[in-house]
């Protein structure tokens, strides 16, 4: 039987740790996000991320929405430092399915990071029972659509015009993996 419960709070790789986020990181992330705010303009959060206050009250929503087993966010740390954030959303227990999401700081774009925290939240995810793994991206996100492809997604299509962010219309490529893929690899 499929168990309904939390990923684990700490997820470690070679090179990075996952780990959920503490209310304590909400200066280095909002002082990240800001200083990373041109490079990542084109997320939806970004807009609305204008001050630490608003980094805590994200990091309270994670932290209230991982215990109600609907989001699991967790902050990328490398070498120590905190560089970004990946996690699990758009949970689907009846279906077995959900997506992951990552953004990462500008520094630290390029150097395999990602992949890395991708390879860790499918894996955590196919353990606990997922049968499914997307990865979504904009359409003209080419970085993201390359660690899909690079991690073994398979591309399924582009959703065009499918959302609305910050007044403007965009399409939205969709990568999956199934579980016996993950397994095969």
């Amino acid at each position: 039987m499929f168990a309904q419960k939390p990923l684990p709070s700490v997820l470690k790789g070679p090179r990075i740790n996952l780990e959920r986020h503490a209310s304590s990181l909400a200066p280095t992330m909002f002082a990240t996000i800001d200083a990373n705010r041109e490079h990542l303009k084109f997320m939806p959060w970004t807009s609305f991320t204008k001050s630490v206050e608003d980094s805590k009250k994200w990091i309270d929503v994670t932290l209230a929405e991982w215990d109600n087993l609907s989001l699991f966010d967790y902050g990328i740390y490398f070498e120590g430092r905190y560089v970004g954030s990946a996690g699990v959303h758009s949970i689907n227990w009846e279906f077995k399915n959900c997506e992951l999401g990552y953004w990462i700081s500008k520094e630290f774009e390029g150097r395999g990071i990602i992949s890395e925290a991708v390879k860790l939240l499918e894996s955590a995810c196919f353990k606990h029972g997922f049968h499914r793994v997307e990865i979504r991206c904009a359409g003209f996100n080419e970085a993201s659509a390359r660690v899909a492809l690079k991690n073994g997604y398979k591309f399924e299509g582009e959703l065009r015009e499918d959302s609305l962010i910050n007044g403007e219309y965009r399409s939205t490529k969709v990568f999956g993996k199934l579980r016996r893929e993950w397994e095969t690899a």
